[in-house]
């Protein structure tokens, strides 16, 4: 009766055990990912709509050397600006690596590196940059938010005449 008793003491203690979570925490990373990678794509490309379908409509944009979150609306408009004025986008060197949370744990948001040249329309000078971003992602994998670091006045003193 007392082997019974502990038998079942352990059964009912070991039923009790918090259940351990078995999800992968690189799983949504992958996924964001390639769909960072995806946009970049279509931002070199110039479809600007179908990149923006990849992000909520209340997503917010912190563009580079601010402090500003702006809309998607403003965010779409920059994106056109910019092709407005360059062309032959290319963003090359690309890394992503898992963004943390506080406890260190990948969250799904993605740290993007690379190198951005284009050319300059009205000059015809080669412009190229440095980047880093970081995307934050909701549960359906759409971008949330964007936060770009870059020198955007380096580029543009790239078009400054040569003396």
């Amino acid at each position: 009766m007392k082997q019974l008793t502990i038998i079942i003491a352990f059964i009912v203690l070991w039923g009790c055990q918090e259940a351990t979570e078995t999800t992968n925490p690189f799983e949504d990373f992958n996924t964001n990912k390639e769909m960072a990678d995806r946009a970049y794509n279509l931002f070199e490309a110039g479809d600007i709509e179908n990149m923006a379908a990849l992000w909520s409509e209340d997503m917010f944009w912190s563009p580079a050397n601010t402090n500003d979150s702006l809309s998607k609306d403003q965010w779409k408009q920059a994106m056109k600006g910019w092709h407005a004025e360059f062309e032959n986008f290319k963003f090359s060197d690309r890394q992503y690596y898992p963004g943390v949370d506080e406890e260190f744990v990948p969250n799904g948001s993605v740290r993007v590196y690379g190198t951005w040249s284009s050319t300059h329309k009205a000059t015809g000078k080669n412009t190229e940059t440095k980047y880093y971003a970081v995307i934050e992602y909701d549960e359906d994998n759409l971008g949330q938010g964007t936060m770009e670091w870059f020198d955007l006045g380096g580029v543009y003193d790239q078009l400054e005449e040569e003396e």
